[in-house]
């Protein structure tokens, strides 16, 4: 792994373990977001299941989530930390699975077309909305082309034979 490539990782995760870490400390504050974001979002899912005559399970619903909201967000943060670690050592699976994570923050948290009444707090949301989800890119782009991928290039390189430079003309070759 380059040097380069390592520094964008732990760029790229600071603001996951953070955020994780957050969750540890003061837990308050996402489980207020939690509870105050997934009743919008549940009630439009469950528009969306009835179209299909999908029946939602019971265990989803916001009264059951408000019961393990504080939970939920301890099992999101050390979620957050431990594939962030995993990113940094330059694991393919840790990548797809945090962009998976985040993908849910937009669709549950972030979401402008379930969020905000204004136009302000939906361009907001829309803001938001965006910068997770191009966080959530470039966790996938990692997830692409971690360890494994550099090492199959580079054995592929190494079974290659060597090319050598084509032989000198010979001086029949020059009259002619």
């Amino acid at each position: 792994m380059s040097c380069c490539s390592l520094i964008g990782r732990v760029l790229l995760v600071i603001i996951f373990i953070g955020a994780g870490v957050d969750k540890f400390l003061q837990p308050h504050g996402s489980v207020g977001l939690l509870n105050a974001r997934y009743p919008a979002f549940y009630k439009t899912l469950e528009t969306s299941a009835k179209q299909f005559n999908v029946p939602l399970p019971v265990q989803i619903s916001p009264t059951q989530i408000k019961q393990i909201s504080q939970e939920i967000v301890y099992g999101v943060g050390g979620a957050e930390i431990i594939l962030a670690l995993f990113v940094i050592l330059n694991q393919r699976w840790a990548g797809k699975l945090l962009s998976f994570l985040t993908l849910s923050f937009v669709a549950v948290i972030h979401n402008p077309f379930i969020h905000g009444t204004t136009q302000d707090e939906k361009l907001t949301e829309s803001i938001q909305g965006l910068w997770t989800l191009g966080i959530a890119g470039a966790l996938l782009i990692i997830g692409a082309s971690s360890a494994q991928t550099c090492a199959a290039t580079s054995q592929t390189k190494a079974e290659k034979p060597k090319q050598t430079a084509p032989a000198a003309p010979t001086k029949k070759a020059k009259r002619n």
